[in-house]
């Protein structure tokens, strides 16, 4: 069962958003080691426009709100083809509005993936179909499965930092990893001397 969401864009165009029941989905769409090994070029052949983010532990590590220089020069490359927004569960919205004024983009906190409100709203302001952007992060549970609810193309990164997560959230990556079938497609962007 679903119902419908609608919401008009910048030029008046009437969108239809179908929120879907709550299915468990974990399988991503790609799956990538890092998120700079993602090709940009294959995405744009794909039709795709816009990107949604995950911040912790997708572009940015945990607690440190910095980037790396690596994810920094690769999000400048992004914003010269893509609309780009950050959708985090993270609850410091100091944190987080920080974050999004390094990556020089929109960004949401709390947004407690897996629910679609905020993933929803990101989508709204980018004025693009769900079917043209993609939900990057780590996490099957929370950002893979909210880009499934939406209909969005998923990718799932390896966190950029393992060791330092505490007790629960290693034992849930784990058990998340579980449930997931390998997708059939791996996208990655080959580096010079592949």
């Amino acid at each position: 069962m679903s119902s419908m969401a609608n919401w008009t864009t910048g030029n008046g165009e009437l969108l239809e958003v179908r929120k879907r029941k709550m299915v468990f989905r974990l399988k991503p769409t790609y799956v990538v080691e890092h998120v700079t090994d993602i090709n940009l070029e294959d995405l744009k052949a794909e039709g795709i426009r816009g990107l949604i983010f995950d911040l912790d532990n997708t572009i940015m590590a945990p607690k440190t709100g910095e980037l790396t220089k690596e994810v920094e020069g690769w999000l400048n490359v992004v914003k010269n083809d893509f609309k780009i927004s950050i959708v985090s569960n993270n609850p410091r919205e100091h944190y987080v509005q920080e974050a999004a004024q390094l990556v020089g983009a929109p960004a949401y906190a709390k947004a407690k993936k897996p629910g679609t409100e905020v993933a929803a709203k990101a989508l709204k302001e980018m004025d693009l179909l769900p079917s043209q952007v993609v939900m990057i992060g780590d996490r099957p549970l929370t950002d893979i499965w909210v880009g499934q609810r939406l209909g969005m193309i998923t990718i799932l990164v390896d966190p950029l930092i393992k060791h330092e997560e505490i007790a629960i959230v290693k034992f849930l990556r784990k058990l998340e990893r579980i449930f997931i079938e390998r997708p059939k497609k791996i996208f990655t962007h080959h580096k010079k001397g592949d």
